[in-house]
């Protein structure tokens, strides 16, 4: 799998083909610098992250389209409270994915 980040040019980094995501509208959650390796990319997504956080836009061809913000109107949703808990197991399972605490 691969994120897709909303920069220019385009950043991308590749994550684990397991790593449970969520809805399209939610907000995607990873501990980005484990996969962000270049220096100058990690600072590009660093400011989008400083930001409203990186919601997930559409899925494609094994590809994360990433936006920055939230779409307020899909919070909460039934997907959203499945996919919690999913992945806090996987973030059990592999803590190098999990983000730090805000």
């Amino acid at each position: 799998m691969k994120l897709i980040f909303p920069t220019d040019p385009l950043i991308s980094a590749d994550i684990p083909s397991d790593y449970p995501i969520p809805p399209i509208g939610e907000e995607f959650y990873i501990r980005f610098e484990t996969f962000v390796t270049d220096p100058e990319d990690w600072k590009k997504v660093k400011g989008l992250l400083d930001g409203e956080g990186l919601t997930v836009e559409r899925v494609e061809d094994g590809k994360i389209y990433l936006y920055e913000g939230q779409k307020v109107d899909l919070q909460g949703t039934i997907e959203s409270d499945e996919y919690m808990p999913s992945i806090v197991q996987y973030w059990q399972e592999h803590p190098e994915t999990k983000p730090d605490s805000k």
